[in-house]
């Protein structure tokens, strides 16, 4: 009886261990979003704070953080304190609150209609210089993959030289090929919005399930108006728009095998790859799953057939190469080639010596392909398996033990264990990147001031959309939806996580400075009824405004945070 009491509360402990170390990282998250957000609003404070004070506005209260004072000091009329919820942080004004006024100097009320304008615009001004800075301090520090990614996505416009965004595969059978589009297409508009990005072209996409769009194409120089129409698929946010396209992209030689078949044929690394048998290349050809599916869609039997009689007979590719100023083509014999990638820490592989990018070879003497690979491993799942590799053009065996193994185990953690990727003749080929841009603290910082400029413009867009009901509210991310985020750009690195910072720094502005009643906007609006009126809004008009604008807020906040919540439950779940 204890035995069985001590074994249960083990069971429990590690249960209990193991959900800790599985909610840690969450928990990360949910810290680094509150404090960035919090941080925020604290600097937004901090502008209505200064401006008050610039105005000869008494400010009773500055506090850092909501909730009971942990400490404070009082300075020049002011409590300056920290308190217990560090969420941010407010300023108490005199004669802020109506109930309050008594037309004394140094209210709010009290104060003229410019300097009262003043001080509640220098909140969003503030959250709007930040971002300003912030922008600038990534570009120059220094970009790197992702946080270039991030920022073209989010400002709509591609960093350094600007290209082109093309089509690459288009399914026969999907909207966008009833549309018109073809493979090389270069795209212009889409309802009238220019594309200089393809995260311009696929958010619009995403969003507009069911809904026929103007799409815009140049081909063959020429430009043709198409019309489509997006599939609606079902997600937890509602049905999004897919039409079955991807973009387009060059296609270089990344890497070759030394001793290889591509290598004695003469390919190099940085070769671009125009077209394989005449077939003109517009995204990186798939070699996978045992097919060969340039443009990555040529799945039918016609060409695994041609798979088929390549492994047959060895026949080789005719590969139209560009290098530098010369255009050639060159024979390449096929040998499909399999590569050790994604070894699981502390698997099987792992410990048998496996390495990220081994060339595997031999499964128990016989040849491996990547179309038998899996069944060769489950065929021998309870026995050790030998396994042929070649490293750095050296023949190396190694051992796979199952000795582990046992019916408790996962059966498959052989194969967990060894990811692999098809490669052909010892030539990988990957899509082409531009070299990520350099600037100095001034070019830095004017790029800053742009990209903070084309992130207005882009949410303003958004916002139009969104009241002209051509994008529904349930693709917007609230608090939720932020701190997701915040930990997935954390993920990216540093320059990533901080742009993303200066981005929902930017978003408060504006959020802040729209005709919303309780939002500095809404006060805004408010000055200039009254000076257009020569008087104020009456006191009663404006709490029933207010009141109203409260509970739609909620209302909206609800339901944001719903279909936030739906998508991280999803998420988590896969």
């Amino acid at each position: 009886m204890a035995d069985g009491y001590s074994r249960k509360r083990i069971i429990d402990m590690e249960f209990l261990i193991e959900l800790i170390n599985s909610f840690l990282p969450h928990f990360r998250t949910v810290v680094l979003a509150i404090v960035s957000l919090g941080f925020l609003i604290f600097i937004h404070e901090l502008g209505h704070f200064y401006a008050a004070k610039r105005c000869g506005i008494k400010v009773n209260t500055f506090s850092i953080g909501f909730g009971p004072k942990i400490v404070g000091i009082q300075r020049g009329g002011t409590e300056y304190k920290i308190s217990v919820f560090p969420f941010g942080g407010y300023v108490q004004m005199e004669g802020e609150n109506p109930s309050e006024q008594t037309g004394a100097p140094g209210e709010f009320a009290s104060a003229s209609l410019g300097n009262r304008a003043f001080v509640v615009a220098a909140g969003p001004a503030i959250n709007l210089l930040f971002g300003v800075l912030v922008y600038g301090a990534v570009f120059a520090i220094g970009l790197d993959r992702g946080s270039a990614n991030l920022i073209s996505t989010f400002t709509g416009r591609p960093l350094g030289k600007s290209e082109a965004v093309q089509v690459g595969w288009v399914a026969d059978d999907g909207p966008g090929a009833a549309g018109g589009i073809l493979p090389g297409d270069r795209l212009v508009s889409i309802n009238g919005d220019s594309i200089r990005h393809w995260s311009t072209f696929h958010t619009r996409i995403l969003t507009s399930p069911n809904k026929e769009l103007e799409l815009v194409v140049q081909r063959d120089g020429v430009h043709e108006t198409l019309f489509v129409k997006p599939d609606a698929i079902p997600s937890v946010r509602g049905d999004i728009g897919v039409i079955r396209v991807s973009s387009g992209h060059t296609t270089i030689v990344s890497h070759i095998e030394k001793g290889s078949l591509a290598a004695q044929a003469g390919i190099q690394v940085g070769d671009i790859i125009e077209s394989i048998n005449g077939e003109r290349l517009h995204s990186v050809p798939f070699f996978g799953s045992g097919v060969w599916r340039p443009s990555g869609d040529w799945i039918d039997e016609k060409y695994k057939a041609l798979y088929n009689n390549i492994n047959a007979h060895r026949e080789a590719l005719t590969l139209g190469i560009r290098r530098g100023d010369e255009v050639f083509t060159l024979q390449l014999p096929v040998e499909w080639q399999v590569i050790a990638a994604e070894v699981q820490e502390k698997s099987i592989a792992e410990e048998a010596g496996i390495q990220n990018g081994d060339m595997l070879l031999t499964l128990n003497g016989a040849f491996i392909s990547k179309t038998t690979l899996d069944s060769q491993l489950m065929a021998a799942a309870d026995q050790p398996v030998e396994i042929g590799l070649m490293r750095k053009g050296e023949l190396k065996q190694v051992t796979l033990s199952n000795e582990t193994q046992s019916s408790e185990v996962d059966p498959e953690a052989i194969i967990l264990g060894l990811g692999w990727q098809a490669t052909i003749s010892g030539m990988q080929l990957a899509p082409e990147t531009a070299p990520l841009p350099e600037y100095n603290l001034l070019t830095g910082f004017g790029k800053g001031v742009e990209a903070t400029w084309l992130t207005f413009t882009a949410i303003g867009r958004t916002l139009q959309q969104l009241i002209g009901g051509e994008v529904s509210p349930k693709y917007l991310a609230g608090p939720v939806g932020i701190t997701h985020m915040t930990g997935k750009f954390s993920r990216l690195g540093l320059s990533s996580l901080i742009f993303f910072v200066g981005f929902i720094s930017i978003n408060l502005a504006i959020v802040n400075l729209l005709p919303i009643p309780i939002a500095d906007g809404g006060q805004l609006l408010f000055f200039a009824l009254e000076k257009i009126r020569g008087k104020p809004i009456p006191r009663k008009a404006q709490e029933i405004v207010q009141q109203v604008t409260v509970v739609l807020l909620i209302a909206f906040f609800l339901y944001v945070t719903w279909f936030d919540g739906m998508s991280l439950i999803y998420e988590l779940r896969n």
